[in-house]
């Protein structure tokens, strides 16, 4: 499959690259890569991500590493590696994390990036010792996963088309930590510098006495930490690598103060990191990843449906999202082959039984591709999108955001809520360079009607603008 050839790519690419010079002549830091981002309340604040190795002996080290190797990096979540030191400088920064020249796979296990199956969490209700208030009742987070409408089990199961479920999650009530809030996180409310490793072994061993983490050979995949106050910044949406109850392994992880968990949307947003899904972006190049309403990734409780108990709820993720986790099935997946000119017409991707495809795929490269998807106003997530439209996706696993929805205006919006970002019939996107199309011919009771074309083609420039190598073109008024 193309998806998996794209994944191959990637790992190649970034084995065989590093921001800077690497001693490779010394003994690496070995162990396994935990990926954590942060996202603050005010999506005007920047996204945060941490990079975490822990070794054998179970010793965290935060890693501090250049651009060019964190771009597509989030891909290693979970996986064993090789940290080696750059040729010159200190090994350390000034805050304790280890300066990073190369990084290497150790192991050679197939990348897939599938998340299916059952994947149970347990949210854990963790008071620091000087805030005594609990801010909601074990009730509230035991029901949060249920599979009914606006429950989680029932969210991830739609969102993922039946691929996965959260079937056994439940929650445990409220404990308390050995520190004290400052003990955990310095500058509550601001800063990037929670100890997030100390609040996980607390919270952990605080429950320890009647939580079996294995759940006698079938273990939680997640851990849903909740607290009652403030952490730093942020809430926080990744892995762990830990033993607990006998099970070694990376385990999908949140920390979410009160503001996150008051709002479903955010703790989805949060285990979709977990799940490994990075943000996802719109087309104005900013940096800051909270500006498409097309995705939980993105703008998590923008053009968010509502729920009386639990607020903001999450929309879908993208197709590129979805495709990464394994959740189309081949019927449902238009790959559009080289040379080529193909109509077809792609239903919703909140569609349950759909019959036509769900995502169209247009290769550019190995780490380069377009995806193409419907979106339209309708069932129990997405009833408050912005509207119903095509939405196309430029997508650069070499990003820190590999998917942009595309916008055809110039300058792009500053946020994917405009008619640039909407793709209509009558409206046409072209990337001349890269020889493809996307003509966007009718709308359907489920859908659209979409022609796309790869390859040789007279590219057709009629009234349209360019943004970059792309041109917006359209037929209509």
């Amino acid at each position: 499959m193309f998806r998996h050839f794209l994944l191959f790519a990637t790992l190649f690419l970034l084995a065989s690259t590093c921001g800077l010079a690497a001693d490779e002549t010394s003994p690496p830091l070995e162990g396994w890569l935990s990926i954590v981002w942060g996202d603050s309340p005010d999506a005007e604040q920047p996204a945060h991500r941490r990079l975490v190795v822990t070794d054998d002996s179970g010793r965290s080290t935060e890693l501090a590493m250049s651009d060019e190797l964190r771009g597509g990096v989030f891909r290693w979540n979970g996986r064993r590696v090789a940290v080696y030191s750059p040729l010159q400088g200190p090994r350390f920064t000034d805050d304790g994390a280890l300066r990073v020249g190369a990084l290497r796979l150790t192991d050679d296990a197939e990348v897939t990036g599938s998340v299916t199956g059952s994947e149970p969490w347990i949210s854990l209700l963790c008071k620091f010792a000087d805030v005594a208030t609990e801010p909601r009742g074990l009730t509230y987070f035991q029901e949060m996963y249920a599979n009914a409408p606006g429950g989680l089990d029932h969210y991830w199961r739609e969102v993922s088309a039946n691929a996965v479920d959260v079937v056994g999650s439940t929650a445990v009530d409220w404990v308390t930590l050995p520190g004290n809030q400052t003990d955990y996180a310095p500058t509550p409310g601001s800063g990037t510098t929670a100890n997030l490793g100390a609040v996980f072994n607390d919270c952990t061993a605080a429950v320890d006495d009647f939580v079996d983490f294995s759940r006698g050979g079938s273990p939680f995949a997640g851990i849903n930490i909740m607290v009652n106050d403030v952490l730093d910044c942020c809430a926080w949406g990744g892995s762990r690598f830990a033993t607990l109850d006998g099970v070694t392994k990376s385990w999908r992880v949140t920390w979410n103060p009160p503001w996150a968990f008051n709002a479903e949307a955010v703790i989805a947003h949060e285990m979709g990191h977990g799940f490994g899904l990075p943000h996802a972006n719109n087309f104005d190049g900013d940096g800051n990843p909270y500006d498409s309403p097309w995705d939980v990734m993105s703008s998590a409780t923008g053009y968010a449906a509502t729920d009386p108990t639990y607020g903001a709820l999450g929309k879908h993720v993208n197709a590129y999202h979805k495709d990464s986790l394994g959740w189309f099935p081949p019927a449902r997946r238009f790959e559009a082959p080289p040379d080529s000119s193909t109509a077809i017409e792609l239903d919703h991707t909140a569609l349950a039984g759909a019959t036509n495809y769900q995502i169209a795929v247009i290769p550019v490269d190995g780490s380069r591709w377009y995806t193409v998807e419907a979106r339209l106003r309708s069932g129990v997530y997405e009833p408050a999108l912005v509207g119903d439209a095509v939405i196309i996706h430029q997508v650069d696993t070499s990003r820190s955001e590999p998917s942009w929805a595309v916008d055809g205006d110039e300058p792009p919006a500053n946020y994917g809520d405009n008619p640039g970002t909407m793709w209509l019939p009558g409206e046409r996107f072209e990337d001349a360079a890269n020889n493809l199309a996307v003509t966007v011919d009718y709308a359907t009771a489920t859908g659209f009607g979409v022609t796309i074309e790869r390859g040789d083609f007279d590219v057709l420039f009629m009234d349209g603008f360019e943004t970059g190598d792309t041109t917006r073109w359209s037929s209509g008024p």
